[in-house]
């Protein structure tokens, strides 16, 4: 991997850098090679509005992240090898909020592009808990491949976990507001849960 490279915002609105690394995994991260990577509209906030990171620049954005794991620090070596989603958001997995079924308002969790290194990049090293597993006979059957679900890091799980803290059900009625990336992705969440949905967007396409 002494090939690994990333591509690092600067400044707002200015070219990103290729920038060379060795990616080191820690005891108990591991280094994910990249095969897709989506683009948020979190991250054109950074790139194009100057959003503040948590970290500061440079940086290489980039959130919704599937790949292979190709090495692993201490305890996470039964990795090596698998086809992997990378949450969106990693949460630690130990604090009462973690253990409370709430990671996702975890107040240590890490953000590739925002706390961490992102996904813009050939590898990404990463905390190996919260890591899923692909299966990839099944989405070759499903004529995709790896790269292709990347999005489902958070423009699918985002809306996911809106139906369910809704408490959606058979014979709700769930109203979408904003049919874009995320909400497109709601609807039809929201449907295959079997409400009836009422789609509002600005624009009639």
């Amino acid at each position: 991997m002494s090939s690994a490279f990333r591509w690092m915002m600067t400044a707002p609105g200015q070219p990103m850098v290729k920038e060379a690394f060795t990616p080191e995994p820690k005891d108990g991260e591991v280094v994910v090679e990249v095969a897709g990577c989506g683009v948020c509209h979190t991250d054109l906030g950074y790139y194009y509005d100057g959003v503040r990171t948590n970290i500061p620049l440079p940086l290489a954005l980039g959130h919704e992240i599937s790949g292979y794991v190709r090495a692993a620090g201490k305890g996470a070596e039964a990795w090596i090898g698998k086809p992997v989603l990378i949450p969106a958001v990693i949460p630690c997995g130990t604090c009462e909020l973690c253990k409370s079924g709430k990671g996702t308002i975890c107040r240590t969790q890490k953000m590739p592009g925002n706390d961490i290194q992102g996904g813009f990049a050939s590898h990404i090293v990463v905390p190996s808990h919260g890591l899923c597993p692909v299966d990839m006979d099944k989405l070759k059957k499903a004529g995709m491949e790896l790269a292709d679900i990347s999005v489902v890091a958070d423009a699918v799980t985002t809306p996911y976990q809106a139906v369910l803290q809704a408490g959606i059900k058979p014979g709700s009625l769930a109203v979408v507001i904003g049919t874009g990336g995320v909400g497109g992705y709601c609807v039809q969440m929201a449907a295959a849960f079997g409400a009836a949905v009422v789609a509002l967007d600005v624009d009639a396409k």
